[in-house]
């Protein structure tokens, strides 16, 4: 038996529950049903991964992270140093209110790779009007461009230029 054909037989039986019907599979007592009902509960426990710390992971508490934040590490240097994942750290971090000093800490780098205080220079082609903006995302909001795409376009030094505007990084 597949799993394919387990759920159809368990369907053709019960066809008003749908899908429903997998969610508590104890709810089925039919005994010529039970071998369908095994082989898929069966698979429900392989799929399982239990969640084990592996032999470099540490784990980590608020104030060990604090001291490494205040010692200058980045989310990529904590995530070397525990063995934990970087959206781990970045979870941690936040979760214990940490976010605030680890910005102080980096104020150019943020966990999405977007640098906050990034100056836009936006110049006018045809008038010549020079317009400067914080931030990528101010240049976007003044504009009415969808969010990051003034950053995809000026990456790594290139200009970019629409409606008689040329758009550069600081």
């Amino acid at each position: 038996m597949n799993i394919t054909e387990a759920v159809n037989t368990i369907l053709k039986r019960y066809p008003d529950y749908g899908y429903d019907i997998f969610l508590d599979l104890s709810e089925i007592k039919d005994d010529d049903l039970q071998e369908a009902v095994r082989f898929i509960a069966g698979m429900r426990r392989s799929s399982r991964a239990e969640v084990k710390y592996g032999r470099n992971t540490k784990k980590i508490n608020q104030k060990m992270l604090k001291v490494m934040i205040e010692g200058g590490y980045t989310y990529k240097d904590i995530a070397k140093a525990t063995g934990l994942t970087e959206s781990t750290i970045v979870r941690k971090v936040s979760g214990y209110g940490l976010k605030r000093l680890y910005r102080q800490m980096h104020p150019y780098v943020c966990p999405q790779g977007i640098r906050a205080s990034v100056h836009m220079i936006c110049l006018n082609i045809e008038t010549g009007e020079q317009k400067m903006f914080d931030s990528i995302g101010a240049a976007e909001k003044a504009f009415g461009f969808r969010k990051a795409r003034l950053m995809d376009r000026t990456r790594g030094g290139r200009c970019y230029i629409e409606n008689g505007w040329e758009f550069r990084r600081e």
